[in-house]
This record gives structure tokens, C-alpha cells and sequence, in this order.
């Protein structure tokens, strides 16, 4: 990265370490001048204490990747990772401060440093990222790209470039696009692609070809890899799916582990845990709407209140899915067929309850029962996964997770009667990138945009 580019991660790091002392500094002060009984004595160790804790979370935001320079800034993105970041420092210095000082340092004031400092660095990067936004318009901290080559993942990528979150870029041109301009690129005819970023200084190069243009990538990847001050980095003519894909090497040959996305023993009882306190605590807030749900289906038309229907969820396991009855009893179910908007099968309460999803709470049962779980991908019927199996490559590869009772597709808006192969990409994404924040992060995206959803009929 270029010198002129250092400001905007020199104001990061300096917003950071003052979001971090601010915070540490008024909570030692509130607990030992303000609230009763604080013993002033401690205070001194609390401002000696100030370099470590700095230093921890400094260590964790660099390690979550916070202090790397993005195309493209996503708030919700940034503030879950900062949270993520918070939370490893703070348990670190939880863990550090019990063991080296035992009862030296008030609890009182470290639980409200936590608090303080995820509210403080929120506020510091959000005003640090408007700032730049602002900067950009202004032609400041712009970073150029040289797209090199040609083909759909290219021309993907520069459209990319240009939607709403993606600010202060400029692309000074196109390198080797053997007559096959993207957009309103700038065509550049150059002897080499040295010569192409010694006259353009780019920022960042990206290269792309199709998959039939291989010899011609690897050549220019070639040439890509000399370049010393520029980042280069290569579009692959790979699904979206693909992206955590792991990549290692047997003596030297290179390999893409297609399926490999197992989640570990230890990670697997963490999300059990959180699958059984969660839901049981949702089946205990809940219960008085549950029971108003169940009275007005009783009433309101003929048939049991429960629905049963027979899914598919890890390692292709059949079982027996919960959920309010929201269809008329006496027509038969289309099993070959996602159900329409305007289905005359649907009751009026069933539209209002699928439109909001109270219809699927009771499958917090089946997540307790083991068969679901509160987040993976949504499952199918049997006959339905009969069919996508031998017409959609990767399909099975959906069952090597739990089904849930949301999904990184359901809060991205696949759900109901949208595309199918979409769906997939985002539940591979999901399984091949799982995480508990990640898990954390849908839970999140589930209150604010996944349970009311235009293609819910």
C-alpha cells in the first residue's frame, strides 16, 4: 500500500486506543470516586494496568482483520466483528486479571468497561467511516485498480465496484482485455503488465480470465507475481460457493478440499448448548403467544393446531417437522410444489402467520429434540431433495449441517418461491464459513429482516 493511503489506518488505530482508554479510565474513575464504598487505593493499578489492556485489544482487532483496508465498508459487518473483537479481549483480560491479581482490580468497574468500550469504538469507527466517505467525495484516499484480463468474473467484479457501499475507488484501465472491453474501461496496450502499473500506480491489481483462458492467467499471474508494491489479487472461475473453501497441499500439489466442512467436537457442543438454552428460554417467553397462536387456529377452522411434515436434515436423516397448521385441512398437500402466492389452500390466519413466521416456532421442539438447530440451512421434503439431487450439483452437500430454524439464505431474503440455486450458494457459504459469531450475526439479522419477508406466502 502506497504512503499516501496510511492516513485512514493511522486514524483507526489512534480512534481505537483512545475508544479503549476512554473507556477503561471512566469506568476506574466511576467505580472509585463515584460509586460508594470504591476503594480510591486501586485506582493506581487500574492506570498501570491502562498499556496492557490497550495492547490486548490492539492485538485482537489486527487479528480479526479490523485494521486491513476494504473496497467496500459494511457497518453491520464491521460493528459484529468489533464485538467479536471485544469479546475475546475482554475475556482474555478477565482470565489475566483473576489469575495474576486476583482481588486487586473491582469487577465492578471491569464489567462496565465492557460496556463502555463496545459503545465507544462503535461510535469511534462509525464517525471514522464517515469521515473517509466524506474524504472520497472529495478526491481524497481514493485507491486506483488495474483490472487485467477479460470474462464474466471480471466484469462481475467491476459492476461490483460501482454499487452503494463501494466508495473512493477509480479503475485507471484495463490491461490484456484482447478487445473485450468491460464497461467504460480505459484499454491499455503496454508490453508488459510492469510497464502497464509503472505508468497507471495502482493500488491494487486484479486479475481475471475465463476458465478456458488458463495458460493465459497463469502467464499473467506470473508477471503478477514480480510486482513488489502492489497488492494482485485473482478472480478464480469458481461458484460464489466455493468462498472458505480450504485450500492445502500433498508434497507440493496444490488441493481444494470441496466438501471438507465439518465443525469441530468442541465447536459442535458450543452450538448444541446454545441451541438447547436459547430455544428453551424463546419456548418459555413465548408460550403466551404460542397459546394465543394455537387458540385462534382451533377456532378458526377445522384440523389440529400442529402440522406435521416429514424433512431432510444432516447426513440426508429424515424426520418429523413442527409447525402451526396455517393450510385447510381438506385439500391435499402438492408435495412436487413450494406453496404461491394467493394459494387457496392457505387460511387467512395461516397468511398472517407465515407472512411473520409465527407458523415455524414450534420447531424450537425439534431444536431441542436435536433434529434442528436454531441456525443451518432450511430443510427440504424428502421428495424435493430426491429431485434437487440429480438436477442441482452440490445439493447434498446442504445436509452435511443441521437443518435450522433460520438461515444465512432466509435473512438474505431466499426463502419461499426465489431461486433455488441462490439458496444453495448462501447455505454452502454458511456451512463451508461456519462460525458462532457467525451464528451470532444471523441470529441478529433474523429479528431485524428474517422473519417478515415479502416471499413468505
Amino acid at each position: 500500500m502506497k504512503t499516501r493511503k496510511y492516513s485512514p489506518l493511522v486514524m483507526k488505530v489512534m480512534g481505537d486506543i483512545l475508544a479503549v482508554l476512554a473507556s477503561w479510565f471512566l469506568a476506574g474513575y466511576l467505580r472509585f470516586y463515584v460509586i460508594p464504598e470504591g476503594r480510591v487505593a486501586s485506582f493506581g493499578l487500574f492506570v498501570q494496568l491502562s498499556v496492557v489492556v490497550v495492547a490486548i485489544y490492539i492485538f485482537f482487532l489486527s487479528r480479526n482483520n479490523l485494521y486491513e483496508e476494504e473496497l467496500e465498508h459494511s457497518w453491520r459487518k464491521e460493528t459484529s466483528t468489533i464485538f467479536k473483537s471485544i469479546l475475546q479481549a475482554f475475556l482474555l483480560l478477565v482470565v489475566m486479571l483473576y489469575f495474576l491479581f486476583s482481588d486487586k482490580v473491582s469487577r465492578i468497574a471491569i464489567v462496565m468497561h465492557f460496556g463502555f468500550v463496545l459503545i465507544f469504538m462503535v461510535a469511534e469507527r462509525t464517525y471514522i467511516s464517515s469521515y473517509i466517505k466524506k474524504a472520497y467525495k472529495k478526491g481524497k484516499y481514493t485507491r486506483s485498480i488495474l483490472l487485467v484480463g477479460f470474462g464474466e468474473k471480471l466484469s462481475e467484479y467491476e459492476k461490483a465496484l460501482h454499487s452503494r457501499r463501494t466508495q473512493g475507488i477509480n479503475i485507471v484501465g484495463q490491461y490484456d482485455g484482447d478487445g473485450k472491453q468491460i464497461a467504460e474501461c480505459k484499454q491499455l496496450a503496454y508490453t508488459s503488465l510492469a510497464l502497464a502499473v509503472k505508468v497507471t500506480k495502482p493500488d491494487l491489481v486484479v486479475i481475471g480470465y475465463p476458465g478456458k483462458e488458463f495458460d493465459r492467467q497463469e502467464a499473467m499471474v506470473a508477471q503478477g507475481l514480480d510486482l513488489l508494491e502492489e497488492k494482485v489479487v485473482l478472480l478464480p472461475s469458481l461458484p460464489e460457493s466455493y468462498i472458505g473453501t480450504r485450500i492445502s497441499d500433498f508434497r507440493w500439489i496444490p488441493l481444494l478440499h470441496l466438501n471438507a466442512a465439518d465443525i469441530g467436537f468442541f465447536q459442535r457442543i458450543v452450538k448444541r448448548l446454545f441451541d438447547i438454552l436459547v430455544s428453551c428460554f424463546g419456548l418459555v417467553l413465548l408460550s403466551p403467544l404460542l397459546i394465543a397462536i394455537a387458540f385462534i387456529i382451533k377456532i378458526s377452522s377445522p384440523g389440529p393446531v400442529i402440522y406435521r411434515q416429514k424433512r431432510v436434515t444432516k447426513d440426508a436423516r429424515v424426520f418429523t417437522m413442527y409447525k402451526f397448521r396455517s393450510m385447510r385441512s381438506d385439500i391435499l398437500e402438492d408435495t412436487e410444489h413450494w406453496t404461491e402466492e394467493n394459494d387457496p389452500r392457505v387460511t387467512k390466519i395461516g397468511r398472517i402467520i407465515r407472512k411473520t413466521s409465527l407458523d415455524e416456532f414450534p420447531q424450537l421442539f425439534n431444536v431441542i429434540g436435536g433434529s434442528m438447530s436454531l441456525i443451518g440451512p432450511r430443510p427440504e421434503r424428502p421428495e424435493l431433495v430426491e429431485k434437487f439431487n440429480n438436477e442441482i450439483p452440490g445439493y447434498r452437500m446442504r445436509h452435511r449441517a443441521k437443518a435450522g430454524l433460520s438461515g444465512w439464505a432466509q435473512v438474505n431474503g431466499w426463502r419461499g418461491n426465489t431461486s433455488l440455486e441462490r439458496r444453495i450458494e448462501f447455505d454452502l457459504y454458511y456451512i463451508r464459513n461456519w462460525s458462532f459469531f457467525f451464528d451470532m450475526k444471523i441470529v441478529l439479522f433474523t429479528f431485524f429482516r428474517g422473519f417478515v419477508n415479502e416471499n413468505a406466502y
